[in-house]
Protein backbone atom coordinates (compact mmCIF):
# COMPACT_ATOMS: atom_id res chain seq x y z
CA UNK A 1 0.00 0.00 0.00
CA UNK A 2 2.82 2.42 0.86
CA UNK A 3 4.46 1.69 -2.50
CA UNK A 4 1.21 2.42 -4.41
CA UNK A 5 0.76 5.64 -2.41
CA UNK A 6 4.31 6.71 -3.25
CA UNK A 7 3.76 6.02 -6.97
CA UNK A 8 0.49 7.94 -7.04
CA UNK A 9 2.15 10.87 -5.30
CA UNK A 10 5.00 10.89 -7.81
CA UNK A 11 2.56 11.41 -10.69
CA UNK A 12 0.74 14.16 -8.80
CA UNK A 13 4.06 15.95 -8.38
CA UNK A 14 5.06 15.63 -12.04
CA UNK A 15 5.52 18.92 -13.92
CA UNK A 16 3.56 19.45 -17.13
CA UNK A 17 6.07 21.75 -18.80
CA UNK A 18 7.84 19.48 -21.35
CA UNK A 19 11.39 20.54 -20.41
CA UNK A 20 10.74 20.20 -16.69
CA UNK A 21 8.93 16.90 -17.27
CA UNK A 22 11.90 15.42 -19.16
CA UNK A 23 14.24 16.23 -16.30
CA UNK A 24 11.76 14.93 -13.71
CA UNK A 25 11.12 11.67 -15.61
CA UNK A 26 14.85 11.04 -16.08
CA UNK A 27 15.31 11.16 -12.31
CA UNK A 28 12.58 8.63 -11.43
CA UNK A 29 13.70 5.27 -10.01
CA UNK A 30 13.35 2.45 -12.53
CA UNK A 31 10.83 0.67 -10.34
CA UNK A 32 8.46 3.65 -10.59
CA UNK A 33 7.81 2.73 -14.22
CA UNK A 34 7.85 4.80 -17.40
CA UNK A 35 6.08 8.15 -17.75
CA UNK A 36 4.71 10.12 -20.69
CA UNK A 37 3.30 13.63 -20.97
CA UNK A 38 0.38 14.16 -23.34
CA UNK A 39 -2.00 17.11 -23.55
CA UNK A 40 -1.07 18.40 -20.11
CA UNK A 41 -1.52 15.03 -18.40
CA UNK A 42 1.21 12.74 -17.07
CA UNK A 43 0.63 9.02 -17.47
CA UNK A 44 2.45 5.96 -16.26
CA UNK A 45 2.96 3.21 -18.83
CA UNK A 46 3.83 -0.43 -18.36
CA UNK A 47 7.37 -1.63 -17.84
CA UNK A 48 6.73 -5.38 -17.61
CA UNK A 49 6.00 -6.35 -21.22
CA UNK A 50 4.84 -9.76 -22.41
CA UNK A 51 7.21 -12.13 -24.18
CA UNK A 52 5.45 -11.49 -27.50
CA UNK A 53 5.76 -7.72 -27.11
CA UNK A 54 9.43 -8.04 -26.21
CA UNK A 55 10.08 -10.39 -29.13
CA UNK A 56 8.54 -8.08 -31.74
CA UNK A 57 10.46 -5.10 -30.33
CA UNK A 58 13.69 -7.11 -30.40
CA UNK A 59 13.04 -8.21 -33.99
CA UNK A 60 12.41 -4.63 -35.08
CA UNK A 61 15.53 -3.40 -33.34
CA UNK A 62 17.63 -6.19 -34.82
CA UNK A 63 16.47 -5.48 -38.38
CA UNK A 64 17.01 -1.74 -38.04
CA UNK A 65 20.49 -2.27 -36.63
CA UNK A 66 21.26 -4.62 -39.51
CA UNK A 67 19.89 -2.42 -42.30
CA UNK A 68 20.75 1.12 -41.24
CA UNK A 69 24.10 2.90 -41.21
CA UNK A 70 24.70 3.45 -37.50
CA UNK A 71 27.06 6.33 -38.24
CA UNK A 72 24.09 8.17 -39.75
CA UNK A 73 21.18 6.99 -37.58
CA UNK A 74 20.47 6.43 -33.91
CA UNK A 75 18.07 3.59 -33.11
CA UNK A 76 16.43 3.75 -29.70
CA UNK A 77 14.13 1.67 -27.56
CA UNK A 78 11.35 2.89 -25.29
CA UNK A 79 13.61 4.70 -22.84
CA UNK A 80 14.37 7.43 -25.39
CA UNK A 81 11.75 10.18 -25.55
CA UNK A 82 10.13 11.90 -28.53
CA UNK A 83 8.89 15.47 -28.25
CA UNK A 84 5.59 16.13 -30.00
CA UNK A 85 3.47 19.30 -30.18
CA UNK A 86 1.32 17.64 -27.50
CA UNK A 87 4.05 16.64 -25.03
CA UNK A 88 6.59 13.86 -24.55
CA UNK A 89 6.17 10.23 -25.67
CA UNK A 90 8.44 7.20 -25.36
CA UNK A 91 7.78 4.95 -28.37
CA UNK A 92 8.75 1.29 -28.39
CA UNK A 93 11.18 1.99 -31.27
CA UNK A 94 12.44 5.28 -32.69
CA UNK A 95 14.97 6.10 -35.43
CA UNK A 96 16.59 9.52 -35.50
CA UNK A 97 19.51 11.19 -37.21
CA UNK A 98 22.73 10.38 -35.36
CA UNK A 99 23.79 12.99 -32.81
CA UNK A 100 27.10 13.56 -31.07
CA UNK A 101 25.26 14.73 -27.93
CA UNK A 102 25.26 11.60 -25.80
CA UNK A 103 23.48 13.39 -22.93
CA UNK A 104 20.41 14.22 -25.00
CA UNK A 105 17.17 12.99 -23.38
CA UNK A 106 14.82 13.32 -26.35
CA UNK A 107 14.42 14.06 -30.05
CA UNK A 108 11.99 16.36 -31.80
CA UNK A 109 12.98 15.08 -35.26
CA UNK A 110 12.31 11.32 -35.42
CA UNK A 111 12.33 9.69 -38.84
CA UNK A 112 10.56 6.43 -37.91
CA UNK A 113 8.44 5.38 -34.94
CA UNK A 114 7.03 1.95 -34.11
CA UNK A 115 4.64 0.87 -31.37
CA UNK A 116 3.82 -2.74 -30.47
CA UNK A 117 0.25 -3.18 -29.32
CA UNK A 118 -0.50 -3.90 -25.68
CA UNK A 119 -4.00 -4.22 -24.19
CA UNK A 120 -3.48 -1.06 -22.14
CA UNK A 121 -2.25 1.10 -25.03
CA UNK A 122 -3.97 -0.24 -28.16
CA UNK A 123 -6.63 2.48 -28.38
CA UNK A 124 -4.11 5.28 -27.84
CA UNK A 125 -1.71 3.85 -30.45
CA UNK A 126 -4.36 4.23 -33.17
CA UNK A 127 -5.80 7.56 -31.99
CA UNK A 128 -3.89 9.91 -29.68
CA UNK A 129 -0.42 8.73 -30.63
CA UNK A 130 -1.27 8.71 -34.34
CA UNK A 131 -2.34 12.36 -34.11
CA UNK A 132 0.71 13.30 -32.07
CA UNK A 133 3.30 11.46 -34.14
CA UNK A 134 1.85 12.51 -37.49
CA UNK A 135 2.14 16.16 -36.41
CA UNK A 136 5.97 15.84 -36.30
CA UNK A 137 7.24 17.20 -39.65
CA UNK A 138 10.34 14.96 -39.78
CA UNK A 139 8.48 11.67 -39.32
CA UNK A 140 8.32 9.53 -42.47
CA UNK A 141 6.62 6.35 -41.21
CA UNK A 142 4.58 5.31 -38.18
CA UNK A 143 4.25 1.55 -37.71
CA UNK A 144 1.98 -0.38 -35.33
CA UNK A 145 2.58 -4.10 -34.85
CA UNK A 146 0.50 -6.78 -33.18
CA UNK A 147 2.26 -8.86 -30.56
CA UNK A 148 -0.04 -11.87 -31.04
CA UNK A 149 0.11 -12.57 -34.79
CA UNK A 150 1.89 -11.36 -37.95
CA UNK A 151 -0.20 -8.22 -38.55
CA UNK A 152 0.89 -4.61 -38.92
CA UNK A 153 -0.46 -1.20 -39.86
CA UNK A 154 1.62 1.66 -41.18
CA UNK A 155 1.23 5.26 -42.30
CA UNK A 156 3.83 6.84 -44.60
CA UNK A 157 4.06 10.53 -45.35
CA UNK A 158 3.17 11.21 -48.98
CA UNK A 159 5.27 13.14 -51.48
CA UNK A 160 3.31 16.34 -50.86
CA UNK A 161 3.89 16.04 -47.11
CA UNK A 162 0.34 14.93 -46.35
CA UNK A 163 -0.41 12.08 -43.96
CA UNK A 164 -2.79 9.34 -45.22
CA UNK A 165 -6.17 9.13 -43.51
CA UNK A 166 -6.02 5.34 -43.22
CA UNK A 167 -3.13 2.95 -42.65
CA UNK A 168 -1.90 0.23 -44.94
CA UNK A 169 -2.60 -3.09 -43.23
CA UNK A 170 -0.49 -6.20 -43.83
CA UNK A 171 -1.39 -9.64 -42.48
CA UNK A 172 0.80 -12.73 -42.68
CA UNK A 173 4.50 -13.17 -43.21
CA UNK A 174 4.60 -12.07 -46.82
CA UNK A 175 5.18 -8.48 -47.78
CA UNK A 176 7.32 -5.63 -46.52
CA UNK A 177 6.95 -2.32 -44.72
CA UNK A 178 8.73 0.44 -46.66
CA UNK A 179 10.30 3.10 -44.45
CA UNK A 180 10.00 6.41 -46.23
CA UNK A 181 13.09 8.57 -45.93
CA UNK A 182 15.29 5.70 -44.77
CA UNK A 183 15.43 3.82 -48.09
CA UNK A 184 14.92 0.41 -46.46
CA UNK A 185 12.15 -2.15 -46.12
CA UNK A 186 11.29 -4.29 -43.10
CA UNK A 187 10.05 -7.74 -43.99
CA UNK A 188 7.01 -9.09 -42.17
CA UNK A 189 8.81 -12.42 -41.76
CA UNK A 190 11.64 -10.70 -39.89
CA UNK A 191 9.41 -8.49 -37.73
CA UNK A 192 7.30 -11.44 -36.59
CA UNK A 193 9.96 -14.11 -36.24
CA UNK A 194 8.90 -16.31 -33.32
CA UNK A 195 5.30 -15.00 -33.26
CA UNK A 196 2.63 -17.62 -34.04
CA UNK A 197 0.41 -17.36 -37.09
CA UNK A 198 -3.14 -16.16 -36.61
CA UNK A 199 -5.58 -18.99 -35.80
CA UNK A 200 -7.57 -20.24 -38.78
CA UNK A 201 -11.32 -20.66 -38.66
CA UNK A 202 -12.24 -24.31 -38.96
Amino acid sequence: MQQETRKAASIDAAPTDPDAFLLWASQRPREDGKFELSRGRVRRTMINASRGHTRVCSNLMGELLRLLDRDRFDIGANDFAVRTPFGIRSPDIVVDQASSDGRQLETATPLFIAEVLSPSTADADFTEKLEEYSSIPSLGTYLICSQDEPRAWYWSRQADGAWPGKPTEIAGREGVVPLGGLAIELSMAAIFRGIPDAPTLG
